[in-house]
């Protein structure tokens, strides 16, 4: 029996329908495809293009006013603001800011704002990138030139550029790479490097020109005189930590949580001692004699050191605030704590007294006469250090009988001094204050009010690695530590008035090529 037409035609219709569907799909998979191959192709070129950092050396990262930078430029900046608080930390604190191991998109800096070192650093390098930017297009606008120790300095870098990489690098190329970034080149590293230098050196004589009166450090100081003053105190510092080997050098296994145990027991016997001294020091005990009571059980102890609040400051010492407040009296003591992850440290610190001292800063030069001392011994006999001082009075009757003048003083320091920190430099010694730190003796003759330039005498050094004596040259008086470091502070501040003035109205702003800064 047959269909009905009706039901022909329907499925006739249908058939069509459904070869059209096919041929849909069809064209639909081969358009998929062939967006596929596309993306697959354009995929390979961009991996190709990134791997010749075309993308890095040339699309704009940064833009400071009408000056387009790159990626690789930003690097550059990014990378020594990174190397320039590692180093200032390591010079200072003798540690790191960060794990240099880790990124620094993962470490906080400022745990209030969730700011991290990234950003902190990124900010720098923004910020020196725009001031450089600014000051050498000021710099050229005006005619300035590099000075000649500038050109100089320029100079000995590119001459270093060339000749560096002999050493360990396949090519100049590579040692640029590993050290400035993978996508800078010699000649984008040299145009960057100059443009830096310009605008340092246009920076520096711009400032020089800046002269300030005796009413300006008045003023400074009035406004800064808890950092410019000088503080007598007396501190005793506890320290609670593990030990980690035994006394034959063996290494004594434990878990974090016995570390940790062993740590917090430490904690509470050194607190006990802490809190201790603390009440009688503060019942007027004599320190010196509480130095010497707790001297076992002590890290260490210093008597009636002097300090400024900004080196008090500079170096970190937890209990710079509490002494550089203003409510603070003669006499007061306080306990302070500190972390340091591996150890935890109490300080008991007595504040002895805080003034502006007047006392003139003065340059000497000196030579260092070692004397002998016996193999493990801690003191030259007193044989020994009286063959030193004859050999100390032979050198200085030597100088007496020649020229006698400085310049021979420091020639005879570079040829027989023991101090190979100053010896190099003729024995020169500059800024010595009450707050310098030299053993007595050496500091009491150069801080003598009387002592004229040309001044000569012989003095025991008792309280340094090196005993012996000091031939001492006296050079000249200077400006008080305090009136220099307010001089310091006021040239920072011509620095940034300079700066904000040269900056004003100019804007920073970052494009599409910031995505590709690559960083610690």
């Amino acid at each position: 029996m047959s269909e009905p037409k009706e039901n022909k035609s329907q499925t006739k219709a249908q058939r069509q329908e459904k070869r059209r569907q096919e041929e849909q799909a069809h064209r639909r998979s081969m358009a998929l495809y062939s967006l596929v191959g596309v993306v697959v192709v354009v995929a390979a070129v961009a991996m190709i293009l990134w791997n010749t950092g075309i993308f890095q050396r040339n699309l704009t990262a940064v833009e400071v006013g009408s000056s387009k930078y790159t990626a690789a430029d930003v690097e550059l900046y990014y990378n020594s603001a990174y190397n320039s608080i590692v180093r200032q930390y390591m010079e200072t604190y003798y540690t790191t800011p960060f794990d240099t191991s880790s990124s620094t998109k993962k470490q906080v800096y400022n745990e209030e704002t969730g700011e991290t070192w990234y950003d902190y650093l990124m900010d720098q390098a923004m910020t020196n990138l725009k001031n450089d930017t600014v000051l050498s297009a000021k710099a050229t606008a005006e005619g300035y030139t590099l000075s000649e120790n500038a050109q100089q300095d320029l100079d000995d870098f590119v001459k270093q550029l060339d000749t560096a990489w002999l050493a360990q690098y396949s090519s100049r190329d590579a040692y640029i790479r590993t050290n400035y970034g993978s996508f800078m080149t010699y000649d984008r590293l040299v145009e960057l490097v100059n443009m830096q230098m310009l605008a340092s050196d246009y920076l520096q004589s711009q400032v020089k020109t800046i002269t300030h009166g005796e009413e300006d450090y008045e003023t400074y100081y009035s406004e800064n005189a808890a950092s410019l003053d000088t503080y007598t105190y007396t501190q005793f510092v506890f320290q609670a930590t593990v030990a980690t080997t035994d006394e034959e050098g063996n290494t004594i296994e434990m878990t974090e949580e016995e570390k940790s145990a062993a740590l917090e027991e430490a904690k509470a016997e050194k607190k006990a001692l802490a809190e201790e001294l603390q009440a009688k020091l503060e019942a007027g005990e004599d320190a010196q004699a509480l130095a010497e009571e707790y001297a076992d059980q002590l890290y260490s102890s210093v008597i009636s050191r002097k300090s400024t609040g900004s080196t008090l400051v500079t170096n970190g010492a937890p209990y710079a605030q509490w002494m550089m407040d203003a409510s603070r009296q003669t006499g007061d003591v306080t306990l302070t704590e500190a972390d340091y992850t591996s150890s935890f440290n109490y300080y008991v610190v007595l504040l002895e007294g805080r003034q502006r001292d007047n006392t003139p800063a003065v340059d000497v030069r000196h030579i260092l006469v070692a004397a002998e001392q016996d193999e493990g011994a801690t003191e030259p006999t007193q044989e020994q250090y009286d063959a030193a001082y004859a050999k100390a009075e032979e050198l200085l009757n030597q100088w007496k009988a020649g020229e006698a003048t400085e310049d021979s003083f420091a020639t005879l320091a570079e040829e027989n001094s023991a101090d190979a920190g100053s010896a190099s430099n003729g024995g020169l010694i500059s800024n010595v204050s009450t707050t310098s730190g030299y053993v007595d003796t050496f500091a009491n003759w150069a801080l003598d009010p009387s002592r004229q330039p040309g001044d000569t005498g012989i003095v025991q050094n008792t309280g340094s690695s090196t005993k012996g004596w000091h031939i001492m040259y006296f050079v000249s008086s200077n400006d008080p530590i305090w009136k220099q470091s307010a001089a310091d502070g006021l040239m920072d501040q011509d620095y940034e008035n300079v700066i904000n003035e040269a900056t004003d109205g100019v804007t920073l702003t970052q494009s599409t090529g910031m995505s590709f800064v690559s960083v610690q």
